[in-house]
């Protein structure tokens, strides 16, 4: 591989890599704002501007390819100074609230200034001052804190392929806004916050709720979709705040959907049913596990039963299932469902022609992989159906008149159609394994510690198989 000099070190680079790249890839951190690995360049902050040897003035090294031989300096005399007066160029407008800023804690400006400015400032001049302005459902604006990056704008018109983000005039007087001041129309538009550099864009959703460094991060899989975006959720006391992306090159690179950056919030529903429960004529009434089990049992002793698992679960789950079925339940069928009008994974297909797909539930290929059928009516011999799921899939249309036990996450309004529930755990409080659409195997990661009297589905199997009643398999 060719080699260049960084501050006085050899560092291996790829052909085609600029230096931010080279030098990160060595642990050499050159500070920047407008530059982001997944937009194009415009070098325009000036803030990532370093020495290069041979060469009469600072060069961007968003902009610069690295070359067999080239020397750089990122701490010479010349670039510090840069760095300095490009900060304090930038802070000239910046208001003083970081205390009150979602971005705090994970800011580039304030640790760029912290690290590459100065603790005096000459400005005497007022500041500029916006109103914050409303974008839609997902954003808001603070545009006093806006250091004209235009990530906002490169993002909306190359990735989320809308060109939505404009900026309007010139100078100290340039304001970034959507065309018309329309709200935005991406489904992506989390993103516009993500790599927003400052607290300029945030996310309403998550806005004044917590500070970022209370939040635990967890590295895990959304289950939105098919594609398996990689993703973090950041919680705190067993509570979820907020779902960010995870960088994957290979399945979504930089960014998440909407879709799935908030899908989280049924996990947490005041309405969803935490307690075993059977269904009365007055409603729900709670139970105790164990006499939940015996009604469950005895609700389908004698039927001819079959088993709907949601295409939600893990790889591990539905293997569960598959040996609990054959062990207790061998003559019972069993299909998947998920997402109404897909039955297979040929069914499935790319929503847009950016992230999302069609099967709205993370791990439909890994239950074809184990050999189970997607569900798509209710065969007129069937008196009894156990439906297991994880809380995503959809529940089946068209499966009245039988008797129904549940396993899993559901709301209470869902339980009523059910002679037994058995509370089960989402995707963000279990362990597990799913492959996406093309085959990848990917670990989901507990985030949360079950709630309620949840239980995992192999502890209420357990439980099923091993609780000893007078009515059918035990």
């Amino acid at each position: 591989m060719p080699k260049c000099i960084i501050d006085g070190r050899e560092v291996e680079f790829t052909p085609g890599q600029n230096l931010i790249e080279a030098a990160k890839g060595a642990g050499i951190d050159i500070p920047l704002f407008c530059y982001h690995p997944g937009l194009s360049v415009v070098a325009q902050c000036r803030m990532c501007a370093v020495e290069i040897e041979k060469m009469p003035k600072l060069q961007t090294a968003c902009s610069t390819l690295a070359a067999e031989g080239m020397v750089v300096k990122t701490k010479s005399q010349k670039t510090v100074e840069n760095q300095k007066s490009v900060m304090e160029f930038l802070l000239a407008n910046h208001p003083l609230d970081c205390p009150i800023c979602d971005k705090s804690g994970e800011c580039d400006l304030q640790d760029n200034s912290y690290k590459h400015g100065s603790a005096y400032s000459r400005t005497t001049e007022e500041r500029r001052t916006y109103l914050d302005l409303d974008m839609g459902p997902v954003i808001k604006k603070n545009m006093n804190r806006c250091i004209h990056c235009t990530r906002c704008i490169r993002f909306g018109s190359e990735i989320a392929e809308i060109r939505e983000m404009v900026a309007l005039k010139r100078g100290n007087n340039t304001e970034i806004t959507t065309i018309d001041g329309r709200p935005l129309e991406t489904d992506y538009a989390g993103n516009y916050a993500d790599i927003c550099p400052t607290g300029s864009l945030t996310i309403k959703d998550f806005r004044f709720k917590k500070r970022v460094w209370f939040l635990e991060k967890v590295p895990t899989v959304c289950e939105g979709c098919s594609k398996g975006c990689n993703m973090e959720i950041h919680q705190d006391n067993n509570q979820i705040y907020r779902c960010v992306p995870r960088e994957n090159k290979e399945i979504n690179h930089y960014w998440l959907c909407d879709e799935g950056r908030f899908n989280f919030h049924y996990v947490e529903r005041e309405d969803r049913l935490l307690d075993p429960a059977r269904t009365k004529t007055s409603g729900l009434e709670v139970c105790d596990w164990a006499s939940s089990i015996d009604l469950a049992k005895a609700a389908l002793a004698g039927k001819n039963i079959a088993i709907l698992v949601g295409s939600d679960l893990t790889q591990e789950e539905a293997a569960a299932v598959l040996q609990f079925k054959e062990q207790h339940y061998s003559q019972a069928s069993i299909y998947h469902f998920g997402t109404p009008g897909i039955l297979s994974t040929r069914d499935d297909a790319p929503e847009d022609r950016i992230l999302k797909r069609k099967s709205k539930t993370a791990n439909l290929n890994g239950l074809e992989k184990l050999g189970i059928r997607g569900f798509s009516k209710l065969s007129a011999d069937v008196t009894g159906l156990l439906i297991i799921r994880g809380g995503r899939a959809t529940l089946p249309a068209d499966i009245d008149g039988v008797e129904k036990v549940g396993i899993g996450v559901f709301m209470k309004d869902q339980a009523l159609m059910f002679s037994v529930i058995l509370p089960g755990l989402s995707f963000a409080e279990k362990d597990g394994t799913i492959l996406n659409y093309e085959g990848r195997e990917q670990r989901i990661r507990r985030a949360l510690q079950p709630p309620g009297q949840a239980k995992g589905l192999s502890e209420i199997l357990m439980m099923w198989a091993n609780r000893k009643t007078s009515h059918g398999a035990a």
